[in-house]
């Protein structure tokens, strides 16, 4: 099995699933899981321009997977709750955490892309983890 994973979720209740998919794939009181949440930086308002729109997000962000992180805590994982700020991209924040954790799984959500329209879809955040992790990713399709 795996001895660290990684989870980055947005905070749809879609991750439900990539969560079940962690506790399959991980073994309590052996595997650490990381649960990320990556706040995406808008162009127009800089952290430091509106530093309470950002706060407002971290908590709320914060909120909700700690509300996972206790779950898969009940079921035996040593867990970390993480909320960080994407500056560079929320792809790049999820592979630089993978990185530093390190990392041996990256478990995410991703949507199925329409192969008549894939041109759109291609480079989503799911598929940019996929292509630059340093370690192996399974994408959960709901």
């Amino acid at each position: 099995m795996y001895d660290a994973v990684l989870i980055p979720v947005d905070l749809s209740a879609t991750n439900d699933l990539v969560l079940e998919r962690a506790t399959d794939l991980g073994v309590p009181g052996e595997t650490d899981v990381t649960v990320l949440h990556v706040i995406e930086m808008l162009d127009d308002i800089p952290l430091d321009e509106d530093p309470e729109f950002y706060e407002e997000l971290r908590e709320n962000a914060q909120a909700k997977i700690t509300q996972w992180a206790e779950m898969l805590t009940e079921a035996g994982y040593a867990v970390t709750a993480e909320v960080k700020y994407g500056e560079s991209g929320q792809a790049q924040e999820i592979v630089a955490t993978a990185r530093e954790a390190p990392a041996d799984l990256i478990i995410m959500r991703s949507h199925v892309v329409d192969p008549d329209e894939s041109s759109d879809q291609v480079g989503t955040v799911s598929h940019q983890v996929a292509l630059f992790a340093p370690c192996s990713v399974l994408l959960v399709r709901g």
